[in-house]
């Protein structure tokens, strides 16, 4: 058992802060590089998933397809304002159980990251492994959005503003002008004191800026408005044709001829509306899939350390068939990854972009010649850091421009721990299983300017996960081996699977991933073994 007095000052002094591999992290690995040796490695991550364990209305946990986020039967409640419009329409048209109604529409959503770790370590002792990990990343969201339009019971078209807008804008201006109008006469009526005449004119003063000021919020609220020939579009022209008729009678200016939807919004046309400025969204891209660029993530420098060891021979004698390693390891993960571009729907970031301090205890055990176990303990403190974020609730894919604000972020601290049982089938191949339990705790978000209108608490809901996932894979090593002189040259290769089964958080996602890797070593300095 080697324990030297230095290095396990070192160790304990590591061990202060605990390792744990991001939620994307590698496969759970505490073997040490023999002094003297470097190695390089490429490890192919491949991580994917269309469905999160969600929360239903009532809050008890569910399994939910990310694209639930862009089904709807009636479509326009995707887009944000839909209770404005329907307000301002229940009110100037005199209908209080007007429902706005596009059609429906179903979305299917998948999302994938491809990851390849490029890294390399370095034994500086037998007892001390440094090095350095680069993902290189890319990210790919797959939209598929399946838009409906209702020819019955659809009442919502494209908003004027999109289609017509200079007439809607001459529409407005003319709504100004009423408005202007008929508070002049009414002011110059109730100059000469109260009575009859001044009443009516108040009266009609407020009905003419209630009609201009609700109309206005309609034709602002959403990218749809009332279809020509719907009962809200007859509602609004009555509401309105009476309107200008006392207009007229008391010698003021009218509004013009109200402009209504003409337009059925087209399965095309429903995708490329968040791009459309009218619309409010300001995205940067329609709804479609989207594959990013090959882009660095969180690079990482690490220092693992041997604690107790009665598992790597030394020399030539054989490999302990009882025994154990433990190691323990400290990480420090640099913000060179992008978050998520606010702009961009359903973005994916290569990385958090904010520096993580993480550290691990793992054990290896072997129980036998053919049987062993692999565990490890992990926990990370991850920095605060500045962000431009859409202010909205979990969920909404859709937020609009206007909710976009600078925020502190603090995510919360991540725990957990791997538990893995291995079959040693040779010398240098083994089978593994594997059980990771993953807990990241709820995120805090403040305002970097405080505004009364936005409360950042949405963006704290559904941050915090629980994750239990489960795999398994095959490894090829021939590192002992060549200790013990077995061997010509070291190497370790591995595949795996891992799938999450159960989690809770309300945006944990049930993914799936499958990681393969190699690492090849080349001498340094010091003898050839």
């Amino acid at each position: 058992m080697r324990l030297s007095p230095s290095h396990a000052l070192l160790a304990t002094l590591l061990f202060a802060g605990m390792y744990v591999p991001s939620a994307e992290g590698q496969a759970m690995d505490q073997t040490m590089v023999p002094r003297g040796q470097l190695r390089l490695q490429a490890h192919p991550i491949f991580t994917s998933w269309d469905r999160r364990f969600g929360l239903a209305p009532d809050g008890t946990p569910r399994i939910e397809e990310l694209g639930d986020d862009l089904t709807s039967s009636s479509g326009a409640d995707l887009f944000p304002g839909l209770p404005d419009l329907r307000s301002a329409v229940r009110d100037l048209a005199a209908l209080p159980s007007y429902a706005p109604t596009l059609g429906p529409t179903t979305g299917r959503v998948q999302q994938e990251v491809t990851s390849i770790e490029f890294g390399g370590e370095v034994g500086v002792f037998d007892w001390l492994t440094v090095g350095v990990t680069v993902p290189w990343n890319q990210t790919r969201t797959v939209i598929d959005v399946l838009h409906s339009p209702d020819a019955v019971n659809g009442n919502l078209g494209v908003n004027p503003t999109i289609s017509e807008a200079a007439a809607v804008e001459s529409f407005l201006t003319s709504a100004s002008a009423a408005r202007s109008a008929a508070q002049a006469s009414a002011d110059a009526i109730c100059a000469g004191g109260p009575g009859l005449a001044c009443t009516n004119a108040l009266d009609l003063a407020a009905r003419t800026a209630s009609f201009a000021s609700g109309i206005a919020s309609a034709y602002a609220a959403t990218p749809f408005f009332p279809l020509v020939g719907t009962a809200a579009g007859d509602g609004l022209n009555q509401t309105l044709s009476a309107l200008n008729t006392e207009l007229t009678s008391a010698s003021l200016t009218t509004f013009l001829p109200l402009v209504l939807s003409n337009e059925t919004l087209s399965a095309e046309g429903f995708a490329l509306l968040p791009v459309i400025g009218a619309a409010g969204i300001g995205a940067a891209t329609p709804l479609e899939t989207r594959q990013g660029l090959w882009a660095v993530g969180d690079v990482a420098a690490s220092a693992r350390v041997r604690l107790l060891d009665n598992l790597t021979p030394a020399g030539d004698q054989p490999a302990a068939s009882y025994g154990f390693r433990v190691t323990t390891r400290f990480t420090v993960r640099l913000p060179t990854g992008a978050q998520e571009d606010p702009d961009v729907l359903l973005d994916i970031g290569t990385g958090d972009a904010q520096l993580d301090l993480e550290g691990a205890l793992a054990a290896d055990l072997r129980l036998g010649g053919w049987f062993g176990m692999s565990t490890a303990a992990f926990y990370a403190r991850q920095a605060p850091t500045t962000l431009l974020r859409r202010v909205a609730a979990p969920g909404q894919v859709m937020a609009p421009a206007t909710t976009r604000r600078d925020v502190r972020w603090s995510p919360g601290v991540m725990m957990g721990f791997d538990i893995a049982p291995h079959i040693r089938l040779s010398s240098t191949v083994s089978l593994h299983g594997e059980y990771r339990f993953l807990h990241k705790f709820r995120d805090e978000v403040e305002l970097i300017v405080s505004d009364p209108t936005i409360d950042p608490v949405v963006l704290e809901l559904e941050s915090g996960l629980k994750l239990h996932q489960v795999g398994g894979g095959l490894r090829y090593d021939t590192v002992e081996p060549w200790l013990r002189g077995e061997e010509t040259r070291p190497m370790e290769v591995h595949l795996r699977f891992l799938h999450a089964i159960d989690g809770s958080g309300g945006h944990a996602p049930k993914w799936t991933r499958v990681e393969a890797g190699i690492r090849l070593f080349r001498r340094v300095w010091g003898p050839t073994r």
